[in-house]
C-alpha cells in the first residue's frame, strides 16, 4: 500500500511539472495583458514589480511573483488584488479574456474611470468582483450575467447609471453579497431580485431608484443586511419583509414610503438596526418592536406615526432611539427609565406626556437627548448630573417647573443646553460657569429671577447666549465680555438695570445683540459703535 501511494504521488508530481513547464513554454498571455494595461495607467508606482524577467531566449517568467497577483499551482493567474493602489486609468485596455483561471478581481479604492467593459463577462470562473470606490461610469454590462459563479459583487461608490436590467439577476444564483450603493441607478427595483435566494447582503442605498419595494424580496431568507435608503421608493413596506428571520440591518430611511409599518416586522427576531426615518409612514408603531431582543438602533423620526411608543428597551440593550417629528402621543414608555444602554434619544416635536423626573433615569453613556416641544411636566432632576457623557440636553417648550439643578455643572462634556419656553424658576446656578465646552445656552422664556452669576464669564467657548423673556435683574455682569467667542447675545425683556458693560463692545458679535426692554441707563459704550455698520440685523433698543 505504501509503495502504491508513493507511485501515485510521483505520477501527480510529474504531471504537475509537465503542466507547469508547458505553461511556461507557451507565450504568457496573462503577463502580456497585465503589462499592456500597466502601460496605460498614469500612476504605476504600486506596479514596479511588474517587470518581465527572461530565463532563456524562448520564454519569460510569469507574473506570479508580481505585487497583487496570485497564481494557482499551474502558474495561471487566479487573483488580481490591487485595492488602494492609486491606479489611475480605465479598464478598456485590460484584456479580460487573457485570464481564463481568474477567480478574484479586486480593484477597489482607486482612481479608475470610464465604463465597465462588456469583455469582463468572459471571466467565467470569477467568484469575487470588487470595483467599488472608483469613478467608473456608464451602465452595468449585461455580460455580467455570464458570471454565474459570483458570490460577491461590489460596485458601490462609483458613477454607474442606468436601470437595473431584470436579466442581471437571472444567473447569479450563488451571489451572497451585492453592493451597488452610492451610484446613479434609476428605474425600479426588479422583482427578479427575489431569485437571489443565497443573498446575505443587499446594498442599494443612495441611488435614484423609483417605484415600490417588490414583495419578492421576502424570498431572500438568508438576508442579513438590507439597505435601500436614500432613493425615491414609494408605496407601502411589504409585509413579506417579516419573512427575513436572519435580518439584522434594515435601512429604508430617506425615501417616500407610506402606509403603516407592517406588524410582521417583529418576526425579524435578529433585527439590530432599524432605520425608517424621513418617510411618510403612518399608523401606530407596532408593539411587537418591544420584543426584539437584539434591537440596538431604532430610528422612526420624520414620519406621520400616531399613537403610543411601544415599551422598547424592555428586552434589548437599546442604544439609539429617535422618533422626533411625528404625531405620537401618550406617556413616555416606563421602560426607558432603566435603559442604561442609551446613548442618543430624540423624541422632540410630538405630543408625548409624562413626568420628566420620573420617566427618565441616569444614563452613564448618554451623549444626546432632545425632548423639546412635547407636553412633559415635572422638574429637572439633580440626577441628570450623573450623565457624565452628556453633550447635548434639550427640553425646550414643555411644562417643566422647579429650578435648574446645580448638579448640571458636573456635565463636563456638555456643549448645548436648551431649557427655553418652560416655567422654570429660581436663579441661574453659578455652577453652569464650569461648563468649559458649552457653546449654546438658551434659557429664554422662563421665570428665572435674580442676577446673572459672574461665573458665566468662564464659558470660554460660548457662542450663543439667550436669557431673554425672564425676570432677571441687577446689572449685566462685565464678565460676559470674557466669553470671547460669543456671536449672539439676547438679554431682552428682563429687568436689568445700570449701564451696559464696556466689555460687551469687545465681543466678536456677528449675529444678534438684543438688550431691549430692560431698565438700562447711561451711554452706549463707544466700543459698540464699531458694530453699527457690521451688525445690520442687530437690535439696539435701550
Amino acid at each position: 500500500m505504501a509503495y502504491l501511494k508513493k507511485c501515485i504521488f510521483l505520477a501527480l508530481l510529474t504531471a504537475w511539472y509537465l503542466l507547469s513547464f508547458n505553461v511556461e513554454a507557451t507565450p504568457n498571455f496573462e503577463a502580456e495583458a497585465l503589462l499592456r494595461w500597466k502601460e496605460t495607467l498614469e500612476n504605476q508606482t504600486s506596479l514596479q514589480s511588474w517587470t518581465p524577467m527572461k530565463i532563456n531566449k524562448s520564454f519569460t517568467t510569469g507574473p506570479c511573483m508580481w505585487f497583487g497577483i496570485a497564481c494557482n499551482m499551474a502558474g495561471s493567474v487566479m487573483e488580481i488584488n490591487l485595492p488602494s493602489a492609486q491606479l489611475t486609468g480605465n479598464l478598456s485596455t485590460l484584456n479580460f479574456s487573457s485570464f481564463p483561471s481568474l477567480v478574484s478581481l479586486n480593484l477597489s479604492c482607486n482612481l479608475l474611470t470610464g465604463p465597465i467593459p462588456s469583455q469582463i463577462g468572459t471571466l467565467s470562473r470569477l467568484t469575487h468582483l470588487n470595483l467599488s470606490m472608483n469613478f467608473l461610469s456608464g451602465n452595468l454590462p449585461l455580460s455580467l450575467t455570464n458570471l454565474t459563479k459570483l458570490s460577491l459583487l461590489y460596485m458601490g461608490n462609483n458613477l454607474i447609471s442606468g436601470e437595473l436590467d431584470p436579466s442581471l439577476f437571472s444567473n447569479w444564483t450563488r451571489l451572497e453579497n451585492l453592493e451597488l450603493q452610492n451610484n446613479n441607478f434609476t428605474g425600479v427595483l426588479p422583482s427578479q431580485i427575489g431569485l437571489l435566494t443565497n443573498l446575505k447582503e443587499l446594498a442599494l442605498m443612495n441611488n435614484r431608484i423609483l417605484g415600490s419595494i417588490p414583495s419578492e424580496i421576502g424570498n431572500l431568507k438568508n438576508l442579513d443586511a438590507l439597505a435601500l435608503s436614500g432613493n425615491y421608493l414609494t408605496g407601502p413596506i411589504p409585509p413579506s419583509l417579516g419573512n427575513l428571520s436572519k435580518l439584522t440591518i434594515l435601512f429604508l430611511h430617506q425615501n417616500r414610503l407610506s402606509g403603516p409599518l407592517p406588524h410582521t416586522i417583529h418576526n425579524d427576531k435578529n433585527l439590530n438596526d432599524l432605520r425608517l426615518f424621513s418617510n411618510q409612514l403612518s399608523g401606530s408603531v407596532p408593539r411587537g418592536l418591544a420584543n426584539l431582543s437584539f434591537l440596538n438602533v431604532l430610528h422612526l423620526d420624520q414620519n406621520n406615526f400616531t399613537g403610543h411608543l411601544p415599551p422598547v428597551c424592555q428586552k434589548s440593550p437599546l442604544h439609539k432611539l429617535t422618533a422626533s417629528s411625528n404625531n405620537l402621543s401618550g406617556p413616555i414608555p416606563k421602560t426607558l427609565r432603566n435603559c442604561k444602554s442609551l446613548t442618543r434619544v430624540r423624541l422632540e416635536k410630538n405630543q408625548l406626556t409624562g413626568i420628566l423626573d420620573q420617566d427618565f433615569g441616569v444614563y452613564p453613556n448618554l451623549s444626546y437627548i432632545d425632548l423639546s416641544y412635547n407636553n412633559l411636566k415635572g422638574v429637572l432632576s439633580p440626577k441628570w448630573g450623573g450623565c457624565r457623557k452628556l453633550a447635548s440636553l434639550r427640553v425646550a417648550a414643555n411644562n417643566i417647573t422647579g429650578e435648574i439643578p446645580s448638579e448640571l455643572g458636573k456635565l463636563e462634556q456638555l456643549g448645548l443646553l436648551d431649557l427655553s419656553s418652560n416655567q422654570i424658576v429660581g436663579e441661574i446656578p453659578k455652577q453652569l460657569g464650569k461648563l468649559s465646552k458649552l457653546f449654546f445656552l438658551h434659557l429664554r422664556d422662563n421665570q428665572l429671577s435674580g442676577q446673572v452669576p459672574p461665573e458665566i464669564g468662564g464659558l470660554s467657548n460660548l457662542e450663543d447666549l439667550d436669557l431673554s423673556v425672564n425676570r432677571l435683574s441687577g446689572q449685566i455682569p462685565e464678565q460676559v465680555g470674557d466669553c470671547s467667542k460669543l456671536r449672539n447675545l439676547c438679554l431682552n425683556k428682563n429687568y436689568f438695570n445700570g449701564t451696559i458693560p464696556n466689555t460687551i463692545g469687545n465681543l466678536p458679535l456677528q449675529g444678534l445683540l438684543d438688550l431691549s426692554q430692560n431698565l438700562l441707563t447711561g451711554e452706549i459704550p463707544h466700543q459698540m459703535g464699531l458694530y453699527w455698520t457690521e451688525l445690520s440685523q442687530s437690535i439696539f433698543h435701550f
